[in-house]
């Protein structure tokens, strides 16, 4: 394996590490601080600005500093984050380093995106984002089994910054061989674009609506299985898990044959199975084990289409391809921040069934703008 691709493998799984060390320790956070149930959501805001502002701009960023630079300087600005949040001694310290945390974040997401689909196959590009998936698995384990031994809240803040800055010192040892990397896309990129404008804009709402669709399942599964279904908390829990586990396995399993079957050809049927998924999960009635069925297949048609999608618009839009990406990184965060909340307001005032049906909608959306943006090569 080219050691540039296993170090953005394991620059994947470091992007992954953070994102849920928040969640993961929030309880002992907000007791140590005092703060109220829903003080998460701003960091939340915060984060979010930080990756849409940094992976907007990142097209840029790669011609003023090179993929070396951003890489080295996105690992640095991840590993400050974190260890400023292991010092924080107010909640305002904690949203700057939320912040710090997302404009490294976002960087680092769409300059590897758009590397790795511009120098690998679909298959790499569907293991990379499985490698996030790993990453964000482990924290959770790591920050339980701190607390358990007693330490505090910080710890994991102050291990995963160590891991970030090794990871930083890599890129600098390793800083030449992206250099090589970064000539050879710039050669590469310097074919027209085979996309239209409508569709480069249809490609970016595509992955707003996607982050709505992946995100607000996530959040709002659980609350539709203890109030329409019956679960327990814990029966629901184990459901959602399977969710999110059956979206890290599918972008292992069918990153293997992407290739083979077509990664365009995979796409098309994994949106069409997501949107049957998702309209499983929305039929009223329905039993416990159906939903959870439901929900794992709806993982598992969505594994593929952020990577496959990214891929494609890398190496389909010729000198657009770094900014489209970046753009992409972006809608789906803010996707991913707004999508799902407006979800659940709407919930909240027409009752928790009409969940599933607008996370329908959104899925639905979803295909139809990735044919949007394909034109007739989606026929």
């Amino acid at each position: 394996m080219p050691l540039a691709l296993l170090l953005s493998y394991i620059g994947f799984v470091s992007l992954g590490l953070p994102d849920t060390v928040l969640g993961a320790a929030w309880p002992s956070i907000r007791a140590d601080l005092g703060l109220p149930l829903d003080a998460a959501g701003a960091a939340v805001l915060v984060t979010t600005g930080g990756v849409v502002l940094s992976s907007t701009v990142s097209g840029r960023l790669r011609k003023w500093l090179g993929t070396a630079g951003v890489l080295i300087g996105s690992t640095v600005l991840a590993a400050v984050a974190l260890a400023l949040a292991a010092t924080a001694p107010s909640w305002n310290v904690m949203l700057a380093a939320a912040f710090l945390a997302g404009l490294g974040g976002g960087a680092i997401d769409a300059t590897l995106n758009h590397l790795v689909a511009r120098r690998h196959s679909a298959r790499h590009m569907n293991w990379l984002h499985a490698c996030w998936g790993v990453g964000a698995s482990v924290t959770p384990m790591l920050v339980a089994a701190m607390l358990a031994r007693g330490w505090s809240w910080r710890a994991p803040y102050r291990v995963l910054a160590v891991v970030e800055l090794a990871l930083s010192f890599t890129f600098v040892a390793t800083r030449q061989l992206w250099r090589d990397q970064a000539a050879s896309e710039q050669g590469g990129a310097a074919r027209a674009p085979s996309g239209s404008p409508r569709a480069m804009r249809a490609s970016v709402l595509m992955f707003l609506c996607y982050g709505g669709v992946e995100a607000g399942t996530g959040l709002w599964a659980t609350s539709l299985l203890t109030m329409t279904r019956g679960a327990s908390p814990a029966q629901a829990g184990a459901l959602l898990a399977l969710y999110w586990g059956a979206l890290t396995l599918g972008r292992f399993v069918l990153g293997a044959v992407a290739d083979v079957v077509g990664s365009m050809r995979l796409l098309k049927w994994t949106l069409r199975t997501a949107v049957a998924a998702a309209g499983a999960v929305a039929l009223p009635g329905t039993p416990v084990w159906f939903v959870g069925a439901a929900l794992a297949v709806l993982g598992f048609a969505l594994a593929p289409v952020y990577p496959l999608t990214m891929h494609d618009a890398a190496t389909r839009y010729g000198g657009h391809a770094a900014r489209i990406v970046g753009y992409q990184v972006a809608a789906c965060s803010i996707g991913v921040a707004t999508l799902p909340g407006l979800v659940g307001k709407i919930g909240a005032h027409a009752g928790v069934l009409l969940i599933p049906p607008l996370l329908l909608v959104l899925a639905v959306v979803t295909a139809w703008l990735e044919v949007m943006r394909r034109g007739q090569a989606a026929r």
